[in-house]
């Protein structure tokens, strides 16, 4: 072990403080993200007395790590000055902070390294835990606190500009999904207007030509996300099955909660001709000749839209799905296609920014998990 490596517990204490006083404050829950989110539980006719109080600059984890995705739930308290969490959750702070950095510390439990290490060591029979005196033990290089703040820093940077991105993503397909519904939604419509059926201008499950056992790229559930309308992950893999896409279609999520949640994608990370596979609770939308791919997404994100798809779903209330074949039914305007041809010219820069920000962001996440894997070499 290098010189500069300690026991995490020389740095940490168990914080033991109950909302005794009954405090009205923001009830947070934990995420496997590692991050703190707000909290939807029930808590009518709970005694809120028995939930822990954090505050910030603190952390909190559950010991539990199976069935939990192979991480280890942990995260810093940073947007609030207090709040409450459940019971469940064991919060510590560092004594020292002078010593050893909150943040820094929290750039040590981010590092995929430490997921692994803490279900190696988590013990148990109904549940695998990885218990406080486990994480008292692991070991963490603890440079001068300097080298801690700009590590830090440079980190920060990275982080902030993948959240500036995000949060830019997000205006983009606000502005198209705005444009899509003024010109295809917020219109009168004269009783004669004609109606016509989604399969005249949108193909699900297309057929392509993606051999079983053939080398692609492969998109699963989670590489989806219900607040962009990018892919935020794919991996090379012999194809096993599923759907089948390319660039330009449109991924929608055909199961419960996925659906309802928002969970819908639009390919653009493809190389040119390449097809890729992915999971078979996608259904895949292509646009027909003369119809915009980009119209295609937003009315797949349109509200009117899911919720027809969404009371179509049949099966057990566990495991609700979309059928294809209910989508192509769905009833919209007859489309001018001049007009759609606009939308497609002013739409497209729209969605080729978000590509370029997807792509940066992309390049900016491995830089940043480059730095968390180089923590362990860092010397005074």
């Amino acid at each position: 072990m290098k010189s500069n490596y300690k026991p995490i517990g020389n740095y940490v204490n168990l914080v033991e403080e109950r909302n005794e006083e009954l405090q009205d404050l923001p009830l947070i829950g934990l995420s496997i993200t590692k991050k703190f989110i707000p909290s939807i539980a029930n808590t009518i006719g709970t005694d809120m007395s028995t939930y822990r109080t954090i505050y910030k600059n603190q952390f909190a984890y559950s010991a539990v790590t199976s069935r939990n995705g192979d991480r280890l739930t942990i995260a810093l308290f940073k947007d609030l000055d207090k709040g409450l969490i459940s019971q469940a959750y064991t919060p510590f702070e560092i004594t020292d902070t002078n010593k050893l950095l909150p943040d820094y510390l929290m750039m040590w439990f981010s590092r995929p390294e430490f997921d692994r290490y803490a279900r190696f060591k988590s013990h148990g029979s109904a549940r695998e835990l990885f218990s406080w005196d486990d994480l008292c033990d692991s070991i963490i290089p603890v440079p001068h606190p300097d080298k801690q703040r700009e590590i830090v820093k440079e980190y920060n940077t990275i982080v902030n500009r993948i959240v500036l991105n995000n949060q830019l993503i997000k205006k983009l397909e606000e502005t198209a999904q705005a444009i899509y519904k003024q010109w295809f939604i917020d219109f009168e419509f004269p009783d004669e207007i004609n109606r016509v059926m989604l399969n005249n201008y949108v193909k699900t499950n297309p057929q392509l030509n993606l051999r079983k056992n053939e080398l692609a790229t492969y998109v699963e559930m989670n590489d989806l996300t219900t607040s962009s309308m990018g892919i935020i992950g794919s991996i090379k893999r012999e194809f096993i099955g599923g759907s089948k896409f390319q660039n330009l279609d449109t991924l929608l999520a055909r199961i419960t909660p996925c659906l309802e949640n928002g969970k819908t994608a639009f390919v653009d990370i493809l190389d040119d001709g390449e097809i890729a596979g992915g999971s078979t609770e996608f259904i895949v939308m292509r646009a027909i000749e003369n119809v915009s791919p980009y119209w295609v997404y937003c009315l797949a994100r349109d509200e009117n839209f899911r919720a027809y798809a969404i009371s179509s779903m049949v099966g057990s209330s566990g495991r609700q799905r979309v059928h294809e074949k209910y989508l192509e039914n769905y009833l919209l305007p007859e489309i001018n296609f001049v007009v759609m041809d606009e939308f497609h010219k002013t739409v497209k820069p729209i969605f080729k920014m978000v590509n370029l920000k997807s792509i940066e962001n992309t390049k900016l996440a491995t830089i940043r998990n480059l730095l968390l894997s180089k923590l362990a070499t860092i010397e005074n």
